[in-house]
C-alpha cells in the first residue's frame, strides 16, 4: 500500500518562494508532485500565538488593519481577552486527551514520496501536523422513517488481508472431506465433546470412532432395536456431511449401507416390525416400481400371513401411477383376504385384528375411487354378518328423486360455462346423489351399470369376526368411512385404531373438523378455532356424498348416518352402546357449531333435532342416562340456549338424589362428576363469563357432599384431595377403548379439584403442581396422560386469556405434542398461535413433520393470509403467500406424508384462491397424480386448476378405472 503524505512530518517552518524554486531545479523528475496555486505552504506568522499571555498584541495586530477607536480599546480588549483565555483551556484539555504514548517499533522512513506500508502503521491514518480546530469532524446521524433504529455494535478493528494466513496450518496437512478447525481447550474429553461441532470434526476420525463404539454395543446387545435404529440413524449424519463430495449418488450409496444394516439386526431380531418396515421402505427407495412388486410378492411367497409385508405391497401398487388400476388393487385385497381367513382359524385373535385392519384399507381405497355403492355393499354385509342383523335392517331405499336430479342437470347444463365447468358439476351432483346400490329394476332408468352392485361382486371382503370384542371397533371404522369425525381425536384412540399411519387414507375435508371443535371441554378459543376452516370448508374438499355444504342429497345422507348410529348401538352392548350414541350426540352438536352463524337458514333443522332428541331421551332405556342429558344440554348451549344449558345440568345434578361421595358404582359416578364438569366449564366460559357465575360456581360445587353445619366448600375441597391422593397410590392401568367416548371417573375428579381451587383464589402455580404431579404418576398410561395434559392446557389457555400472557401455555404446549403428536385440540392451539406470529417468527420446520401438524401448520398460514388480506397488507401477504407455496414444496419432498391426497387437494384450492392456477396448476397437477394415482377427488379438483388438461384428465381417469359419473360422450349428447 502507498501513501502519499501531504507534507513531511520532519518539515519544521516552510521554506521560502526562492528556496523552493532552487528545489524545483534540482529535482525535475517530481514536478508534477507541485501546484502552482500552492506553492506557499502555511507559515506560523499565520496563526495567532495562543500560548502568549498578553492580550494586547492580539488586538493591536487585528486592530492594525483598521482605524484605532481609543474610545472602545477597554471594552473590546476585555472581551477579546475573555474569549482568548476560555479558548486556551479548551486547546489544552484537548491536547492532552489527544497524547499517543504508543512508540513505533521500526524507524520510519518518510525520504521517498511512495513506500510499502509492511507494518500496518496505524498513525498513517492521522494528521498530526493540523490542530484539532483545522481537522474535519462528520457528524453522522442515522434517520429513519417509523422504525426503531437497531443498536450498532462497536466496529471490529480492520485487519490487512495478510495479517493471518488462514492456509498456513493446513497446507502441510494431509486433505480431508471436511475442513479442521484446530484449538486446544484444557478441558475433559466430555467436555470437550459437547463443545466441539459437528463441522469441526474430521469425517474419517467420526466415521471410525462412531461405527467401534456401534459394533462393540451391538456384539454385547444385539437385540437392542432401538441402538439399531439409532445407528441407522446415524449414516444420515454422515449423509449430510458427504452431501458436497464428487461421489455421484450419496444418498443411494447411504441407502444401501442402511440396507445392509437392517438385513443384520433382523437376523437377530426376526419378530421385528419397526425393522422389517424400515427394510421395505430402503429396498422401495432403491427399486423402481415393478422391480419392488416382483421383490415383494418372493417375500410373501416365504411368509404369505405377514400382514406388514402385504401392506407394503399393495401400497407400492397403489401409489405407482404406472401399474394402478382399481382392479389389480382390488386383486392384491382379495387375494391377502384369502391367506389371512385362513390364517385366522388357528389364532383368531391375531389375525382378526388384521382382517380388520385390512378391511379398513380396503374400502378406504374404494371410497378414494368413487366406488361408494360397492363400499357401502361391503359395509352393510360386514354389518349384518357381525352384528346379528336382519338382511332388511340396512336396506335404505334412495331417496333422490332420478327426474328431479335431471332437471337440475339441464340447468346446469343450460348455464354456458366453459366446458371443464359443465363436466365438474355435473360430476359433483352425482357423486352427491349417489351412493347406494340400485335394484335391478331401477337399473334401466339410472343407465349406469357401476351403481348396480351384488353382494357376490364383494363377496371376497366380507369375513366374520370370531372375536366379539372387536366388533366395537369394526362399528367405529364403519362410521369413519362415512366420513363421521373422531370426535375427540385424541393421539391413543389413532394408535388403537391402526389409523396413525394411514397418511394416504386422508382426503376429505371433514376428518379436519376436530380442529375447529375438539370436543374436550375448551373454555375458550372457539370463534379462532373456527376461523381456521373457513376457506376449507366454503372450498367443498369433500368426495361423495356429504353434509357439509348445501345440495339436494345433504338432508337425506344426515338421516342415513343417524340411522346407521342407531342401528349399530343398538345391536352392541350396554357401554358400548351408550358410546356410540354420546359420539352421535357430539356429530349433531358439531354440526350446529359450524350453522351457528347462519342460524335462519338451518332454524327448521333445528326444530326437528330438538323433537328428535326429546324423543329419544323419552325412551325407557335412555331416560335415566346422565351421558345424555350431559350432551343434551351443550347441544342447547351450541344452540344460543345458555340458560337452558345450565337448568338441565343443574336438575340432572338434583335428580340423583345422592352426593358423588355417597354413590358406589363408579360408573354412576363418573357420569354424574362429568356433569358437574361440564356445568363448571359452561360457567367458565370466557365468551360468556360473568362475575355473578363465580358464586354459582361455587354453590354448584358445594353439593358435592351432604350438607354440614360447617364450611362447606373446604370440606369439599378436602374430599376431592383425598380422592385424587387416593388415585395417586393405586397402581396405573389402562383399558379404556370401549369407554373412548365416554368421561373419565379419575379424570374429572382431579379437573374439578383444580377448578375449585382456581375459582376460589385463581392460583395457577398451585393448579400447575397438582397436574404435574398427577401427570407423572401416569406416565406408563399413554390414555389417561393425554386426557390429563388436555385439561391442564384448557385451564391454561383460559387463565393465558384472562392475563393476556402465553407464555406458559406455549411451553406446556409444546411439552404435550412431542409426547402426543396426533392430538387435535393441542394441535388447533398451536396452529391459532402460529397464525397470529409475524411471518419471521413462524416455524416452517419440515424435518420430521408428521400428518397431523403438517395440517395444523397448513391451516395456521392460510389463516395468517386471510388476516393481512383483511388489513390490506399486501406486501406481507404475498410474502405469506410465498412461503405457504414454499411449505407445499416441502411436503412433496417428505417420503412419509408425500402420498396424502387431501394435502394436495389443499394445495390446489390454495392456487384457486390466489389466481396461481396459471403458473403452477398443471405442474401441481402432475405432481399430484404422480403421488396419488388412485384418488379421483384429485383428477376432479385438476379439472379446474388446469382447465387445459381436461381430455388428458378423463383419459387417465379411464386408464385407472375410477369412478366416472358423467363420460364426455354423454355430455356431448347432453349439451347438443
Amino acid at each position: 500500500m502507498s501513501l502519499f503524505p501531504a507534507y513531511s512530518i520532519e518539515t519544521n517552518k516552510s521554506p521560502s518562494s526562492s528556496e523552493l524554486h532552487n528545489l524545483t531545479r534540482e529535482n525535475d523528475s517530481i514536478n508534477w508532485l507541485h501546484n502552482s496555486s500552492y506553492s506557499e505552504q502555511i507559515s506560523s506568522s499565520n496563526f495567532v500565538d495562543l500560548s502568549s499571555g498578553s492580550s494586547d498584541e492580539t488586538t493591536n495586530e487585528t486592530s492594525s488593519l483598521h482605524k484605532k477607536q481609543e474610545t472602545s480599546n477597554a471594552v473590546t480588549s476585555f472581551k477579546i481577552e475573555k474569549a482568548v483565555s476560555e479558548e486556551k483551556k479548551r486547546f489544552k484539555r484537548i491536547k492532552k486527551r489527544k497524547k499517543d504514548k504508543r512508540k513505533c517499533g521500526y524507524e520510519k522512513d518518510v525520504e521517498n514520496v511512495y513506500f510499502e506500508d509492511k507494518y500496518r502503521d496505524k498513525e498513517n491514518n492521522t494528521v498530526k501536523t493540523l490542530c484539532s480546530r483545522v481537522r474535519p469532524y462528520y457528524d453522522v446521524h442515522r434517520s429513519t422513517l417509523g422504525v426503531v433504529s437497531y443498536k450498532h455494535s462497536k466496529k471490529v478493528t480492520y485487519e490487512r488481508y495478510y495479517a493471518r494466513n488462514i492456509d498456513y496450518i493446513e497446507k502441510n496437512k494431509k486433505n480431508s472431506a471436511i475442513i479442521r478447525k484446530d484449538f486446544i481447550i484444557n478441558t475433559s474429553k466430555e467436555e470437550e465433546e459437547e463443545c466441539t461441532p459437528l463441522w469441526s470434526i474430521k469425517l474419517e476420525e467420526l466415521q471410525k470412532a462412531k461405527t467401534k463404539e456401534y459394533n462393540e454395543k451391538l456384539i454385547d446387545s444385539p437385540n437392542d432395536i432401538s441402538l439399531w435404529l439409532e445407528y441407522i440413524a446415524f449414516q444420515d449424519t454422515l449423509e449430510y456431511f458427504q452431501q458436497y463430495q464428487a461421489t455421484k449418488d450419496i444418498h443411494r450409496a447411504t441407502a444401501l449401507k442402511k440396507l445392509s444394516i437392517v438385513e443384520k439386526a433382523l437376523e437377530k431380531n426376526l419378530e421385528s416390525t419397526i425393522l422389517l418396515k424400515l427394510k421395505l421402505s430402503l429396498m422401495g427407495e432403491l427399486s423402481p416400481a415393478d422391480e419392488f412388486s416382483k421383490q415383494l410378492e418372493t417375500l410373501i411367497n416365504k411368509d404369505s400371513g405377514n400382514i406388514t409385508v402385504w401392506q407394503e405391497f399393495i401400497m407400492t401398487t397403489q401409489t405407482s401411477v404406472a401399474i394402478c388400476t382399481v382392479p389389480r388393487v382390488l386383486d392384491l385385497y382379495s387375494k391377502c383376504f384369502c391367506i389371512l381367513k385362513q390364517k385366522a382359524r388357528t389364532n383368531p385373535r391375531i389375525y382378526d385384528e388384521r382382517l380388520l385392519q385390512m378391511l379398513y384399507w380396503c374400502l378406504t381405497f374404494l371410497r378414494h375411487t368413487g366406488l361408494w355403492e360397492q363400499m357401502w355393499e361391503t359395509i352393510r354385509l360386514n354389518l349384518i354378518l357381525n352384528l346379528n342383523l336382519d338382511k332388511s335392517s340396512l336396506s335404505f331405499q334412495n331417496t333422490i328423486d332420478e327426474k328431479k336430479l335431471i332437471g337440475m342437470e339441464e340447468v346446469i347444463l343450460m348455464s354456458r360455462l366453459p366446458l371443464n365447468q359443465l363436466w365438474q358439476r355435473t360430476e359433483s351432483l352425482r357423486e352427491n346423489c349417489h351412493w347406494i346400490s340400485v335394484s335391478r329394476s331401477e337399473l334401466e332408468l339410472v343407465g349406469d351399470s357401476r351403481r348396480f352392485v351384488l353382494p357376490e361382486d364383494v363377496a371376497d371382503f366380507v369375513h366374520p369376526i370370531l372375536s366379539r370384542n372387536l366388533n366395537f371397533r369394526m362399528a367405529i371404522h364403519m362410521l369413519l368411512l362415512l366420513k363421521v369425525p373422531l370426535l375427540p381425536s385424541r393421539d391413543y384412540m389413532l394408535k388403537m385404531l391402526t389409523l396413525e399411519d394411514l397418511e394416504w387414507g386422508v382426503e376429505t375435508s371433514e376428518v379436519l373438523l376436530p380442529f375447529a371443535y375438539p370436543m374436550i371441554g375448551e373454555m375458550t378459543g372457539h370463534s379462532q378455532r373456527k376461523e381456521l376452516l373457513n376457506s376449507v370448508l366454503e372450498g367443498r374438499l369433500t368426495s361423495g356424498p356429504q353434509y357439509l355444504m348445501f345440495h339436494p342429497a345433504q338432508e337425506s345422507y344426515l338421516d342415513f348416518i343417524r340411522d346407521i348410529f342407531f342401528t349399530v348401538a343398538e345391536n352392541l352392548s350396554s357401554l358400548q352402546r351408550t358410546s356410540i350414541y354420546v359420539w352421535w350426540l357430539r356429530f349433531e352438536r358439531l354440526l350446529i357449531f359450524l350453522q351457528r352463524d347462519d342460524s335462519i337458514k338451518y332454524d327448521n333443522k333445528r326444530k326437528k333435532l330438538r323433537t328428535t332428541l326429546k324423543e329419544f331421551l323419552k325412551k325407557e332405556e335412555n331416560r335415566n342416562n346422565l351421558h345424555f342429558y350431559r350432551e343434551y344440554a351443550l347441544i342447547e348451549k351450541e344452540m344460543g340456549k345458555f340458560e337452558n344449558c345450565i337448568n338441565i345440568l343443574q336438575t340432572a345434578i338434583q335428580s340423583q338424589g345422592a352426593c358423588p361421595s355417597a354413590i358406589p358404582n363408579s360408573d354412576e359416578k363418573s357420569a354424574l362428576l362429568s356433569v358437574y364438569r361440564a356445568c363448571i366449564e359452561t360457567l367458565l366460559n370466557f365468551d360468556t363469563y360473568k362475575e355473578t357465575h363465580k358464586a354459582q360456581i361455587l354453590n354448584i360445587m358445594g353439593q358435592m357432599i351432604p350438607e354440614s353445619d360447617g364450611n362447606n366448600l373446604s370440606q369439599v375441597e378436602k374430599y376431592l384431595e383425598n380422592c385424587v391422593q387416593n388415585f395417586l397410590q393405586e397402581i396405573p392401568s389402562e383399558n379404556e377403548e370401549e369407554t373412548y367416548f365416554l368421561p373419565n371417573l379419575k379424570c374429572d375428579t382431579i379437573v374439578c379439584y383444580t377448578y375449585l381451587l382456581y375459582v376460589q383464589d385463581f392460583d395457577i402455580n398451585k393448579l400447575m403442581t397438582v397436574f404435574k404431579g398427577c401427570i407423572n404418576h401416569y406416565k406408563d398410561c399413554h390414555y389417561m396422560q393425554e386426557i390429563l395434559q388436555e385439561s391442564q392446557i384448557a385451564l391454561l389457555q383460559l387463565h393465558c386469556k384472562r392475563i393476556q400472557n402465553e407464555n406458559l401455555l406455549r411451553t406446556e404446549l409444546d411439552d404435550m405434542i412431542k409426547l402426543y403428536p396426533n392430538n387435535f385440540f393441542a394441535l388447533s392451539i398451536m396452529a391459532c398461535i402460529e397464525s397470529k406470529l409475524p411471518i419471521w417468527r413462524s416455524n416452517s420446520q419440515t424435518t420430521k413433520l408428521q400428518l397431523w401438524k403438517a395440517f395444523a401448520m397448513c391451516l395456521a398460514y392460510r389463516k395468517r393470509i386471510r388476516f393481512l388480506q383483511e388489513l390490506k397488507d399486501y406486501d406481507s401477504m404475498n410474502a405469506a403467500i410465498n412461503k405457504l407455496l414454499h411449505f407445499h414444496e416441502s411436503l412433496a419432498r417428505i417420503p412419509k406424508i408425500k402420498n396424502c391426497p387431501l394435502l394436495w387437494r389443499l394445495y390446489m384450492l390454495f392456487l384457486r384462491e390466489y389466481n396461481l392456477c396459471a403458473k403452477k396448476g398443471e405442474e401441481i397437477y402432475h405432481e399430484s397424480v404422480a403421488l396419488c394415482p388412485w384418488t379421483r377427488s384429485i383428477y376432479i379438483d385438476a379439472a379446474e386448476v388446469a382447465p387445459q388438461v381436461l381430455t388428458q384428465v378423463q383419459d387417465v381417469i379411464r386408464e385407472k378405472e375410477l369412478r366416472m359419473h358423467v363420460t364426455p360422450e354423454e355430455l356431448d349428447i347432453l349439451r347438443g
